[in-house]
């Protein structure tokens, strides 16, 4: 399928490339007709995708990284070769639900079957790997600054902290506000 000037069914894709690759990326999708800043981003998409793996997962077994470096090299040979728009998108989705999977546990394998239901057993996929998020003290300290800051303000935020490292206390910055708080 030719890539039509109005590309505005694939506004939601179009804004997630945006807030993964920035605003560039969005001008240079805007109202393209050309397979070719597509291709650029999805490709560039998949590799900031294998950086953040690398990058991202401390602790992992070395046969599932290998899944998932092959699971993107595969998507980035097929959005090469894809003809059209319609080529190019259904690798990537393809290359991203495979993705999912893998980044659950295991990407199960139930070609030849009819039919799978969603009971419950059929999608425990802990069993080659278990996925746990944990978040170190500076991580969770980051995550509450984050929030703050959208809530109240920079200008706000920074006479609290002033506050807090005035009161010298040892609790961190999040403890002692929520303690701050609760008063």
């Amino acid at each position: 399928m030719p890539l039509k000037y109005d590309t505005s069914h694939i506004i939601m894709l179009k804004s997630a490339i945006e807030q993964l690759l920035g605003r560039e990326a969005w001008y240079e999708l805007k109202e393209t007709t050309s397979l070719s800043p597509w291709r650029k981003n999805v490709l560039k998409l998949l590799k900031a995708i294998r950086i953040s793996v690398e990058e991202s997962v401390e602790v992992r077994d070395q046969a599932w990284f290998d899944s998932v470096a092959q699971n993107i090299a595969r998507g980035e040979e097929c959005a090469k070769a894809s003809k059209d728009i319609d080529e190019l998108l259904s690798c990537f989705t393809a290359t991203l639900l495979r993705q999912v999977f893998l980044q659950i546990g295991t990407l199960p394998n139930r070609i030849g079957q009819s039919s799978v239901s969603l009971r419950r057993d059929n999608w425990k996929l802990n069993g080659h790997r278990s996925v746990q998020y944990v978040q170190s003290s500076a991580q969770i300290e980051s995550v509450f600054w984050s929030l703050q800051q959208k809530q109240i303000g920079i200008d706000n935020q920074m006479a609290l902290l002033r506050e807090h490292r005035k009161s010298k206390s040892t609790l961190s910055y999040s403890e002692w506000f929520r303690q701050r708080e609760a008063l």
